[in-house]
């Protein structure tokens, strides 16, 4: 096995339980644990993952729900102006 060197910052340092890997929050380290020791982790790991893989998605919904709005109003606002500078 590779020995990894990292560099995190001090002032919020995790550290994983399992293979000892730090991570700036303990959000990231809790997708490390439930994804690559989930065959490890307890009940307690195991929920709190779940719980941070659905507000993440929530959050990506969220995002992709503004962006497409953000699309078509753009698409929309444009047509509206051409329309009103080439039909006169």
């Amino acid at each position: 096995m590779i020995e990894r060197e990292y560099r995190v910052p001090t002032d919020e340092d995790e550290t994983c339980p399992y293979c000892g890997r730090p991570f700036r929050s303990k959000r990231y380290m809790t997708f490390h644990v439930g994804i690559d020791h989930a065959e490890k982790c307890s009940d307690v790991e195991l929920e709190a993952f779940n719980e941070e893989r659905d507000d993440e998605e929530y959050e990506l919904f969220t995002f992709h729900f503004k962006a497409a709005i953000s699309v078509f109003l753009a698409y929309f606002l444009f047509t509206f102006i051409y329309a009103l500078v080439w039909s006169g």
